[in-house]
């Protein structure tokens, strides 16, 4: 004979409507009376029969859906429920969403209403609290329910997240790369949001490359604090800390973290670099554009619609925590931390200023320069020269003689020579070689001071040279492989050559292996199929040829800089490999030309030639008013410019300090 209602209060010890009130969640029961209640139907198997008959309730077409949510003012959660309702409504169901305000009340007493309403076939839940037993309730109560976005932890639930150690990870290891090693994490206290896990990946990054953790560079701000007092938090830390970058793990943090910026005065990239976090469809229209990790939320609401579904045809099997990997996206809001030849950080050529009585002693000092580049003739050497001259002149000092060694080693010797016998207060060189230029380097050192550009003689020590200059190598190559994996995002298998310079050259040398690890690391669909290293820029066009000839299947190169790119151009022309596209770095004439004409040159990482040039000269202005520059500017970093065809305009403009040359602006036109 059948279990009725009645059978179940007579063993519980109660009534046939508490039993119902418990059953169908209409009205407060106390938790010993309802546990007496549930127990009886249990011993019976009557509550198998409740099950069967909820289900039938629940699973008609006008079943309701409930999405139990933080809020929906962030995009992740607007997102998730778009997502949802789409993927519901083709199948049958509406989808009611629920705001908690991360209010844990609040969010007990919508369970409870939702566990009662016999509309709602099933819920899906991000969490507030963070602890299972808050959700002892829903989980007794046998409503299908899966977590999305946020879990609790002490009992086994169905679940979809995101790959959270994996994108802090990915996050960290990306700025770790470019040679930052002060990263701040920005993590939300009070939620419920995977920040731990973000917290686990950050650490194992920094354990993996061998940099130690800082507890202070770890930047708690409580769910509660996100408006001001956590601008304040963010900003007290900087101010402590000096990173050099932040990663903010969650997107109200990545709001808080620009805000705080913002307001403060401190410019991204410039002064610190950004990873935010997020679905946010205005990181890449912000500026600079925003580098984010970002979560599949079209991917994470469907896997928990689908899962939920499952669950409530009965066909849900075992719990499962279904996690969903987070992408990194690169844009600018990063850059690179150039290091010097004794790896110390490059400071900013603005930090670098004279005092009032530096001025006055350099004008009545009748100060002599002399400058010796490894070869002239180019827009680099042009515009690094007027440069230097022109700061110079407003500080009162003299260029007596510029001279250009045509990258012969030997002929540069000859020169430093003729310049040092004109008794110059300090000359201003770049090596044309690292070894062979190092030995009259040193004799000098000991009669005159030394400012480099780019590189620094094999063999020197920090006190044999007042300081070295240079575009930030690390950056520039990134660039290039960067616009390379960009260009080729999404193809399929793509064959890469890579043509580098082969002499002992420290800045060279830097931005060829950053731009060959670049792909390698990031860019899993080129292949690096081929490199070849030229010592004179002629050679670039033999080695293309034999290259192609070995490799006809290589559709992409990158070459060191513009003018043995053009050798390379000259090889391609040659062989009517038109299909072949060039990344390369430093801005001229025939490239641009080239690029405006949508030939070969896909991408460009410049110089900055007449910033640098100011750079130097103030340099130099410093060290002849006090004697140094000071320890901390012995490196000093210009961030390169990253150029693709649509930028080409302004580029050229802000490189060049002249308009855009008629037929480049022609060629763009067509």
């Amino acid at each position: 004979m059948p279990v009725t209602i009645n059978d179940i209060a007579r063993l519980a010890g109660t009534s046939g409507a508490t039993v119902s009130h418990v059953i169908n969640k209409t009205r407060y029961v106390s938790p010993e009376l309802e546990k007496r209640v549930l127990d009886a139907m249990e011993q019976t198997g009557y509550n198998k029969k409740v099950a069967e008959k909820q289900n039938k309730m629940m699973m008609g077409n006008s079943s309701v859906v409930a999405f139990v949510v933080p809020n929906v003012s962030s995009s992740v959660y607007a997102f998730l429920a778009a997502h949802l309702n789409d993927y519901l409504a083709a199948r049958g169901y509406m989808l009611a969403t629920y705001i908690t305000g991360e209010d844990k009340t609040l969010e007990q007493h919508i369970l409870s209403s939702l566990m009662s309403n016999k509309r709602i076939g099933g819920i899906i839940l991000a969490p507030s609290a963070e602890q299972a037993s808050n959700y002892s309730k829903l989980m007794r109560s046998r409503i299908p329910f899966v977590c999305l976005g946020r879990t609790f932890v002490g009992a086994q639930t169905d679940s979809v997240t995101a790959e959270n150690r994996q994108a802090a990870y990915r996050g960290t290891m990306h700025l770790l790369k470019q040679g930052h090693t002060d990263i701040a994490l920005l993590v939300e206290d009070g939620s419920q949001s995977g920040m731990e896990e973000r917290l686990e990946g950050y650490k194992e990054a920094l354990a993996e490359r061998g940099v130690r953790s800082d507890p202070k560079l770890i930047i708690r701000i409580d769910n509660k604090d996100i408006g001001n007092a956590g601008k304040r938090i963010i900003y007290r830390a900087y101010e402590e800390r000096r990173p050099s970058a932040f990663i903010a793990a969650g997107n109200k943090l990545t709001h808080l973290l620009l805000q705080t910026l913002g307001d403060s005065g401190i410019d991204y990239p410039e002064d610190v670099s950004i990873v935010g976090f997020g679905d946010e469809g205005w990181c890449e229209i912000v500026s600079p554009p925003l580098t984010s990790l970002e979560q599949d939320t079209e991917k994470m609401a469907h896997l928990a619609a689908q899962r939920l579904l499952e669950i409530m045809k009965g066909d849900g099997g075992e719990k499962q925590h279904i996690r969903v990997p987070v992408e990194l996206v690169v844009r600018k809001s990063t850059q690179m931390i150039g290091l010097g030849p004794f790896g110390e950080r490059a400071t900013d050529p603005h930090e670098i200023t004279l005092t009032n009585d530096e001025r006055q002693k350099l004008r009545k000092g009748n100060f002599k320069v002399g400058i010796s580049f490894h070869y002239g003739g180019t827009a680099w050497t042009r515009l690094h020269e007027k440069a230097i001259r022109d700061t110079l002149e407003n500080f009162g000092i003299s260029v007596i003689s510029v001279m250009d060694a045509g990258f012969d080693p030997a002929l540069q010797v000859t020169q430093l020579e003729a310049i040092s016998m004109q008794q110059p207060d300090l000359i201003v060189a770049i090596p044309t070689n690292d070894n062979a230029t190092a030995q009259k380097f040193r004799e000098l050192s000991k009669k005159t001071k030394l400012v480099f550009m780019s590189n620094i003689p094999f063999g020197f020590s920090r006190d044999d040279y007042v300081a070295c200059i240079s575009v930030n190598e690390r950056e520039n190559g990134y660039n290039a492989g960067f616009m390379m994996g960009e260009y080729f995002k999404g193809s399929e298998r793509i064959h890469a050559g890579f043509i580098q310079h082969g002499i002992a050259f420290y800045g060279t040398h830097l931005r060829d292996m950053v731009a060959e690890q670049t792909v390698r690391e990031q860019y899993p669909e080129i292949e690096v199929t081929d490199i070849a290293k030229f010592n004179d820029i002629a050679d670039a066009y033999f080695i293309c040829k034999d290259m192609l000839r070995a490799h006809p299947e290589i559709n992409a190169l990158y070459v060191s800089w513009e003018r043995p790119a053009l050798e390379v151009i000259r090889a391609l022309n040659e062989m009517g490999r038109k299909d072949i596209s060039i990344f390369t770095c430093d801005l001229d004439y025939n490239v641009a030309l080239y690029m405006a004409k949508g030939e070969y040159v896909r991408g460009i990482s410049s110089q900055q030639p007449y910033k640098q040039g100011e750079a130097v000269a103030v340099a130099v202005a410093k060290a002849l008013a006090s004697g140094s520059i000071g320890e901390q500017h012995k490196y000093i970093g210009v961030a390169p410019y990253r150029i693709t065809a649509s930028l080409l305009p302004r580029a050229w403009k802000e490189i060049m300090s002249e308009p855009l040359p008629s037929e480049i602006e022609r060629c763009l036109a067509e």
